[in-house]
């Protein structure tokens, strides 16, 4: 017991050592590859490519080596985490759930760096089983996908109640985003969120919505979130 406690405790930063170091390193490049190993478990399903799985790896890395240089300082170590997280955020459009895994892997590096090898082991495996079962349970995500419908109409025609009725039969639920007028004002655009009902007839609904806009344009984005990640714009 006094060994295992002495692992989870050992002050290794503060007496490094070529042992302790090569421990230190260990135990931050395993808990990094289980990190990304459980994003890309998670995000398996993503058509967008990103770098966060190799990020996941080298981050605790460089967190751990920049406590071990700088010491055991909480502001210090805290203050390098925001600077990561921050760094990952104005680096490209990315998912806000993307930072728990960020974090977590900061946290990581900074336990380690700090030479609590052990703790560091325990709070990645604690992590991974958590974020893994959220994920799992869908926590937090709508149900059923979300489309956006934008639509056209003529800037004469009052489009107040007209696709109601329409989008009513084919979702679950609807919201109206936005309006505005294009081509100087001759067109008006209007923006739907949709969560579809089951094997909704996709274009049996642009059929119907082309009857009562005058056969104008419809476009209906079947996974918004990816279009606005590879745009870089809001639909």
């Amino acid at each position: 017991m006094s060994g295992f406690t002495q692992l989870l405790g050992a002050d290794l930063a503060l007496n490094i050592t070529p042992v302790g170091f090569g421990l230190i390193l260990a135990a931050t490049i395993l808990c990094g590859l289980l990190f990304s190993a459980l994003y890309i478990s998670t995000h398996k399903d993503e058509l967008v490519p990103n770098g966060l799985p190799l990020t996941l790896v080298v981050v605790p890395i460089a967190a751990a080596i920049v406590i071990l240089l700088v010491g055991r300082n909480i502001a210090t170590a805290l203050g390098l985490g925001g600077i990561f997280v921050l760094v990952r955020f104005r680096s490209g459009p990315v998912e806000t759930r993307d930072l728990s895994y960020l974090f977590a892997a900061i946290c990581n590096g900074v336990l380690s760096g700090c030479g609590y090898v052990g703790y560091s082991v325990v709070f990645t495996l604690v992590m991974c089983v958590l974020i893994y079962l959220l994920e799992s349970a869908g926590w937090g995500q709508p149900v059923g996908d979300t489309m956006l419908l934008k639509v056209w109409v003529p800037e004469n025609l009052d489009f107040q109640g007209v696709f109601e009725p329409v989008l009513s039969s084919y979702t679950r639920s609807y919201k109206l985003l936005m309006v505005r007028t294009t081509d100087f004002g001759s067109l008006c655009e209007l923006r739907y969120k949709l969560v579809p009902k089951a094997k909704m007839d996709q274009k049996a609904l642009l059929d119907e919505i082309r009857t009562r806009n005058g056969n104008m344009n419809v476009v209906l984005v079947v996974a918004p979130t990816i279009v606005e990640r590879r745009s870089k714009q809001v639909l």
